[in-house]
């Protein structure tokens, strides 16, 4: 879902017929746990569980305890997020199914699988954002660290990662950082802007 402040400019929402199959296919999987996302509000099964507070603490999300994922609607789900310690092994083969060729799945961290229309991702906002903005794709500058982000490298002018991303990612980066905790994005970020403002300065003389 791409949107502003006030209103959303699009989103790209998973085929309610899919989403029942796919919840009870997951639930198959011995210790992950289910986050399903829609514009406003992310649903958890169960109360207090430590998912629900490490989405609202640490990620800020609003969350809805339910009963059953089962059971809410279906209209309007953007993404389906899978937590588990190892999320790889543990959902392997799972795009191999019939009803998963029409959908997205790619890991978006160390435990995390995101699951979304397969006409969506991270390259098609990215576009629609420049497009939206009025700008092209060579001022442009994309962050990423997961393979979640690799559909945004290709409508970058400039990708960059940092030193604790996957190994594709630095791969597929023009600039690789200091990692994350060392603020490698900020310093980053203040390099190029410094390199800016020295470009303004010298054109202007």
């Amino acid at each position: 879902m791409v949107r502003t402040r006030d209103r959303v400019l699009h989103s790209w929402k998973i085929d309610p017929e899919l989403y029942i199959p796919l919840i009870e296919r997951l639930r198959t999987i011995e210790g992950a746990e289910i986050v399903v996302e829609g514009p406003d509000v992310s649903w958890i099964e169960g109360t207090d569980t430590p998912i629900t507070r490490m989405m609202s603490n640490n990620y800020r999300y609003a969350v809805e305890n339910v009963d059953d994922l089962t059971a809410i609607p279906t209209d309007n789900i953007i993404k389906i997020s899978v937590h588990h310690p190892n999320v790889e092994k543990a959902t392997r083969g799972l795009d191999k199914s019939s009803r998963a060729k029409n959908l997205a799945m790619t890991i978006s961290g160390a435990e995390w699988l995101d699951i979304f229309a397969k006409e969506a991702g991270k390259g098609e906002a990215f576009a629609l954002l420049q497009e939206y903005l009025g700008i092209g794709q060579e001022e442009t500058v994309y962050f990423g660290d997961n393979l979640n982000d690799l559909t945004a490298f290709h409508e970058a002018g400039v990708t960059a990662t940092v030193a604790n991303a996957r190994s594709e990612m630095q791969d597929a980066a023009d600039i690789v950082e200091r990692s994350f905790s060392d603020l490698g994005v900020l310093k980053e970020l203040r390099h190029i802007l410094d390199l800016h403002k020295r470009f303004e300065a010298e054109g202007k003389k």
